[in-house]
C-alpha cells in the first residue's frame, strides 16, 4: 500500500470541528481500515502550528513528531487543521517536500459566505476581538489598497477562491479537492459522506463526534465583546484558559436560549461570491458537491442593536451561576467535567469543611472559584483551553 497524505486545510467555520471530532472519536476504527488520524488531535494542532512558525503557538519538535508518525504509517494519513488554509504557495510546496514518498493531497471544505460572515464575527469575539458588528461588515465590504485589520483577516481566512488557487498551484490541481457545505436543511452527515469519499474512508459504524464548535448566541457574543474590552492586561494563555474556555463550554451551551444574529445578504457579497466561485472553476480542481451551494443565503435573526441590556445581563447571570455551581468544570467540555468543584461536594444541610471549604482555593469554592483560585488551580485551568487552538 502506498503512502497517501490527505491534508484537510479548512476553511474555518466549514464543519472542520465536526470532521475533526468525528475522526478523533473513531481513530481506532479508521486505523483498522489503514487510515491514520493522529491523536490526540492536539498533536496535529501543535505540529501544524510549529510548521507554520506561528508566533504565539510554538511547540519545538511538534512538527517533526507529527511528520514522523505520518511517514511511519504505510497507508493513508489524514491531517485536519484549518491553520493551513491561508498558507502561501511556497509553504505549501515546502510541506509537500517534507513528506517525501507520499502522495500529498489537499481537501478544502467551503461554506457560503452568507452564513460564514456572522459565524466569523462571533468567532473573532470568542478569540478576544471587540469589533462591533457594523464595524466588521464595513471592514469586510471596504474596497481599496489598504484594508482594515478586520477586513484583511476575514478575506485571508475566508477568501476561498484564492485559497483554492494557491493550493492548486502548490500541489497541482489534480491533487486538490473542494467539498462544498450543503445549504441549510441538509443532514449534517452529508458533509461526512462527501469527506469520507474523498479521503478513501469506507462506511462503518462510527460513533458521533464528541465535541463541536457552535457559534455563541447573540446575547453571549455581546457579553464577550464587553469582557474583551477589559482584558488587555491578560496574557494570551490567561485569556484562553478562562474567558475563551468559559465562552465555549458555558456560554456556548446557552445559545439555544438566546436570539440569533441575523444577516441579509447584500448585493456586494453576491458579486464577490461570484468572483470567488469563478476562481475555483478556473483552478481546475475537483469539486465534490455543487458550487451552487456556495451562493450566499440569508441568516434569520436580529441585529445586535435590537438586543436589550437585560438580555446581555441574563447571559452574564447564567455564566456566573454556572461558574459558582460548577467551579473549574465551567471551563471544560461536558465530557471532561468531574463534578469535583463548585457546589457538588456539599451535602445538603451540612457545612462545607476541609479541602476547598470556606475561603480556600482547593476546589474553586469561595474566593478561589471565579478568578482561577490562585496558583493551586493553574494546572487544571491550563487544560481547559488545550483543545481550543483550532479556533484561534
Amino acid at each position: 500500500m502506498g503512502k497517501r497524505v490527505v491534508l484537510h486545510v479548512g476553511l474555518m467555520k466549514s464543519g472542520t470541528t465536526y470532521l475533526q471530532s468525528l475522526m478523533e472519536a473513531n481513530h481506532e476504527l479508521l486505523l483498522e481500515q489503514g487510515v491514520l488520524f493522529p491523536t490526540p488531535w492536539a498533536v496535529q494542532t501543535r505540529g501544524v502550528s510549529e510548521f507554520l512558525e506561528l508566533p504565539l503557538q510554538r511547540f519545538p519538535g511538534a512538527w517533526e513528531k507529527l511528520r514522523d508518525r505520518i511517514l511511519e504509517h504505510d497507508g493513508t494519513s489524514v491531517v485536519s487543521m484549518e491553520y493551513l488554509g491561508p498558507a502561501k504557495v511556497e509553504l505549501i510546496r515546502r510541506l509537500r517536500d517534507e513528506l517525501p514518498g507520499c502522495d500529498v493531497q489537499a481537501v478544502i471544505t467551503i461554506r457560503d459566505l452568507g452564513r460564514g460572515i456572522p459565524a466569523m464575527w462571533q468567532e473573532t469575539i470568542k478569540n478576544r476581538r471587540s469589533w462591533g458588528w457594523t464595524e466588521y461588515l464595513e471592514a469586510i465590504s471596504a474596497r481599496g489598497p489598504k484594508p482594515t485589520e478586520a477586513g484583511a483577516q476575514f478575506w485571508r481566512q475566508q477568501g476561498f477562491g484564492r485559497a483554492v488557487a494557491r493550493w492548486a498551484e502548490g500541489l497541482g490541481a489534480a491533487n486538490v479537492t473542494v467539498i462544498t457545505i450543503p445549504q441549510p436543511g441538509a443532514p449534517q452527515t452529508v458533509l461526512w459522506d462527501r469527506f469520507s469519499e474523498v479521503a478513501g474512508i469506507a462506511p462503518g459504524d462510527f460513533a458521533p463526534p464528541a465535541r463541536s464548535n457552535t457559534s455563541l448566541g447573540l446575547h453571549s457574543t455581546l457579553l464577550m465583546r464587553l469582557l474583551n474590552e477589559r482584558t488587555e492586561d491578560l496574557t494570551r494563555d490567561q485569556y484562553r484558559h478562562r474567558y475563551k474556555a468559559l465562552s465555549k463550554h458555558t456560554l456556548g451551551a446557552h445559545a439555544r436560549e438566546e436570539a440569533k444574529l441575523g444577516f441579509a445578504v447584500p448585493a456586494w457579497l453576491r458579486r464577490r461570491t461570484e468572483k470567488e466561485i469563478e476562481l475555483v472553476r478556473k483552478s481546475g480542481v475537483r469539486v465534490v458537491g455543487d458550487l451552487a451551494e456556495l451562493t450566499p443565503v440569508d441568516t434569520d435573526g436580529i441585529e445586535p442593536s435590537a438586543v436589550s441590556d437585560a438580555a446581555v445581563l441574563d447571559a452574564a447571570v447564567h455564566a456566573l451561576d454556572v461558574l459558582l455551581r460548577e467551579g473549574e468544570d465551567a471551563y471544560l467540555p461536558e465530557a471532561r467535567r468531574t463534578g469535583d468543584g463548585g457546589t457538588h461536594p456539599w451535602e445538603p444541610g451540612k457545612k462545607r469543611v476541609g479541602k476547598g471549604g470556606g475561603m480556600g482555593r482547593g476546589q474553586g469554592g469561595g474566593q478561589g472559584g471565579g478568578q482561577g483560585g490562585g496558583r493551586g488551580r493553574r494546572g487544571q485551568g491550563a487544560q481547559a483551553g488545550s483543545e481550543d487552538a483550532s479556533d484561534d
